[in-house]
């Protein structure tokens, strides 16, 4: 009777601690970002709502990443997608006829820390995947010592 050979997938690698509280400061921060810089905008320039639909999209997976239920590949699509969408943001705001001195000031704060929360985020992802490459790359250089040491 032919036995079967068939291993289990390698589980998915979930977010990190440190992953799931960026995103949850994310989050906070773009509750922030919408409550005093989005909706003033588009009272002021309703069509501007259609633009801000990728951002509501980031914001509900941020929420996803944030309950720690995505793995780290889709949470760094979501990352790299989050910094497009911060450039962007930062770009249709700088098109506004006349923002107040409150709003400009509150436009760099929410920039800044977004961009702090993405290149932080990005960076612990890399960081744990290369661990994770060289923890393979030993594990595969001790298996072939084993079997070595097996034939001799």
């Amino acid at each position: 009777m032919p036995t079967s050979h068939v291993h289990p997938l390698p589980a998915v690698p979930k977010l990190s601690r440190l992953g799931r509280a960026l995103a949850g400061a994310q989050v906070l921060k773009e509750t922030l970002s919408i409550i005093f810089l989005g909706l003033p905008l588009v009272k002021e320039a309703p069509l501007v709502l259609l633009s801000a639909l990728p951002g509501v999209v980031l914001y509900l997976l941020h929420w996803h990443l944030a309950l720690g239920r995505a793995g780290r590949v889709f949470a760094t699509t979501v990352w790299a997608f989050t910094l497009l969408d911060e450039l962007w943001g930062l770009l249709l705001f700088q098109e506004l006829d006349s923002p107040t001195r409150s709003q400009v000031r509150l436009l760099h704060w929410s920039y800044f820390l977004g961009l702090a929360f993405i290149l932080l985020a990005l960076g612990e992802l890399g960081w744990r995947w290369q661990r994770r490459q060289a923890k393979a790359r030993r594990n595969v250089h001790h298996q072939a010592l084993l079997a070595a040491r097996q034939r001799h």
